[in-house]
């Protein structure tokens, strides 16, 4: 689950994310629940073809009315460490 955001934002979220060909998935302070009204977002995105959609999905969450940022991560570039801190608490969106 997603943590401190309204039904409005979370539905944002995926509008955004279903015109694309990818799984997405929430991790960070916003899962784990100890985040701010000022926390950022972390999406983890598998998809084969994220380095050509990445700017066109930054854009559209940076043009979206959501009152945080949306960090994202690529599934394949993301070092094997830090994926093994994370890997426990990804919720898929």
């Amino acid at each position: 689950m997603i943590k401190g955001l309204s039904e409005k934002n979370y539905k944002i979220i995926k509008d955004i994310i279903s015109r694309y060909d990818a799984e997405f998935y929430a991790y960070g302070s916003r899962v784990k629940g100890d985040y701010t009204d000022l926390s950022d977002l972390d999406i983890l995105v598998k998809a084969e073809n994220f380095d050509e959609m990445h700017s066109v999905l930054c854009n559209e969450f940076d043009k979206s009315l959501l009152p945080f940022v949306v960090n994202l991560t690529n599934y394949y570039g993301i070092d094997k460490k830090f994926y093994n801190l994370i890997e426990k608490d990804l919720v898929k969106i």
